[in-house]
């Protein structure tokens, strides 16, 4: 909500949707922007990811800055235009990315971590899973942690 200074009253709301606010990283005055993290901004995606976005003070000219389908941390360039942006989840080790300020857009792939190594010492990467709950309509999001050695015949 944008909050009048000068007598506590709420002048606007400015983000709404079924998403949550995680944390405001920067206001910048002279734009009129809130740069925030957000999580299920992406309805497709786990509720829990973090992404990071951008609004004008009114609410209006919203920009996802992030859009892979993981939890997000970024750095900015130097001068403001670039962001380099480390994704991952569980069954996903880190992809680095490199996007836009302007609109969010992916510019390249920098780098993307695999998980030979680990496969290779018998290791299994946890396994996503979506469930629905008790009332049959809300999605419960979870994750299988393997044992070392599982044998789904036993």
């Amino acid at each position: 909500y944008l909050i009048d200074s000068h007598n506590g009253q709420i002048k606007s709301q400015i983000t709404s949707g079924a998403w949550a606010v995680r944390g405001v990283d920067r206001v910048d005055v002279d734009k009129r922007q809130v740069w925030f993290r957000a999580s299920g901004i992406y309805p497709h995606q786990d509720p829990y990811y973090v992404h990071f976005a951008r609004v004008d003070f009114d609410g209006s000219n919203l920009v996802l800055l992030t859009a892979s389908d993981g939890t997000h941390q970024i750095e900015y360039s130097p001068n403001g235009e670039f962001l380099i942006d480390k994704w991952s989840r569980v069954d996903c080790p880190p992809v680095h990315e490199l996007r836009r300020v302007s609109d969010g857009s992916l510019v390249c792939e920098l780098e993307r971590s695999d998980a030979q190594e680990f496969a290779a010492a018998g290791r299994r990467l946890p396994t996503r899973f979506v469930a629905k709950a008790r009332d049959g309509k809300t999605d419960i999001f979870g994750i299988v942690h393997w044992p070392l050695g599982f044998d789904p015949s036993q």
